[in-house]
């Protein structure tokens, strides 16, 4: 929550929801790397630029960039 008590979806507000949102994810993605490394599957997580192209953001069913003016959906990575 910002001074006001409303809450911040900006990640560069350390107090903001999207970097809480952000940090969460990557826990999850880490819990679910490790869980299938202790079923014998190895995995890589990636943060590049295929996650940044509107031909990978169609693939996968979100807006792409040019239509997504409010940021609200986005790749943290791909494993």
């Amino acid at each position: 929550n910002n001074n006001d008590g409303s809450s911040s979806s900006r990640m560069d507000d350390p107090m903001g929801l999207a970097r809480e949102d952000y940090a969460a994810c990557c826990c999850a993605v880490q819990n679910l790397c490790l869980s299938l490394h202790a079923h014998g599957l190895g995995t890589k997580w990636t943060t590049g630029p295929v996650n940044f192209h509107d031909e990978f953001a169609n693939a996968v069913g979100l807006p792409s960039s040019s239509t997504n003016d409010d940021d609200e959906e986005y790749v943290v990575g791909t494993i």
